[in-house]
């Protein structure tokens, strides 16, 4: 996992940046040690699964939902940062 640490710059003109990449890595930690202590959340759902592995699946589901939509803020700030005088990089 690659991860692009908010420039101070960045972080002073949207704040919010660093807990959003905090929340990014507590998601990805978590459906990752769900996948692991539950292995059979990456194959198929079984009717008769306990009701902790079906909730563990929902959980790794979700957590993977969160990532993504967080991707996609970020994707959209960046732009609207490259595109501000004061923001970006410099």
């Amino acid at each position: 996992m690659k991860v692009r640490i908010p420039a101070p710059s960045d972080l002073r003109i949207e704040p919010a940046l660093g807990s959003l990449l905090m929340l990014d890595l507590v998601a990805a930690v978590a459906g990752n040690s769900l996948r692991a202590a539950h292995v059979q959340i990456d194959g198929d759902f079984f009717p008769d699964e306990a009701d902790e592995v079906t909730t563990a699946r929902v959980l790794a589901r979700e957590c993977e939902m969160l990532r993504d939509t967080l991707r996609e803020y970020r994707r959209r700030v960046r732009i609207r940062l490259d595109r501000e005088p004061c923001g970006g990089d410099g």
